[in-house]
């Protein structure tokens, strides 16, 4: 596994107006263990300036980006797979020797999963709590609130106008479908 950057930014150097809590660098999330050793939200280039691009959207609007997870290590996948062996909400860790095609995730910084706050920094209301697996994290789902699934819904449509597309199993998770795939990497954040 490779240990460079690659294509790799940190999101504040480029633009400070995010509000940045990987769930993943606490105990607060499906797992309950810490996963990463920071909270510092690692990105690829690209996908941070289509990024910007749909906060500036956001914000005229009257809301702040919460970035919940953007680029995973590996390793970290790996540990992830270890506690959720599920194909639907954690993909497989690859297998660098064999690997010869890319496609965009959290292992190569073309991946983000967000949320929408007020212009204060409180959460709005959305179809289910973070990295929640369960039917409820889908859109489709007619089980949550309609003013959840209206605000996941308004999120989705400017995400994708900016290049992203949306995980159909995960309202919060969308990937950067405008930068071409590049390489997995064990960058460890």
């Amino acid at each position: 596994m490779c240990n460079e950057k690659g294509n790799l930014v940190k999101l504040v150097e480029i633009d400070n107006d995010f509000i940045i809590y990987l769930r993943y660098a606490t105990t607060d999330n499906f797992t309950g263990k810490k996963i990463y050793n920071s909270n510092e939200c690692w990105i690829d280039k690209n996908t941070a300036e289509i990024l910007i691009k749909a906060k500036n959207i956001f914000k005229v609007a009257g809301y702040r980006v919460k970035i919940w997870d953007a680029y995973r290590p590996i390793s970290a996948q790996a540990k992830f797979w270890e506690i959720m062996p599920n194909n639907d909400f954690v993909a497989r860790p690859p297998d660098m020797s064999k690997i010869k095609k890319f496609r965009p995730t959290h292992m190569n910084g073309l991946c983000v999963d967000i949320t929408l706050t007020d212009l204060d920094g409180n959460d709005i209301v959305m179809p289910s709590e973070f990295d929640d697996m369960t039917e409820r994290a889908s859109l489709s789902c007619t089980k949550t609130s309609e003013e959840g699934r209206k605000n996941a819904t308004y999120m989705k449509e400017v995400m994708e106008s900016v290049g992203f597309l949306a995980y159909e199993k995960e309202w919060w998770h969308f990937y950067d479908v405008s930068t071409k795939p590049t390489p997995f990497m064990d960058f460890q954040i």
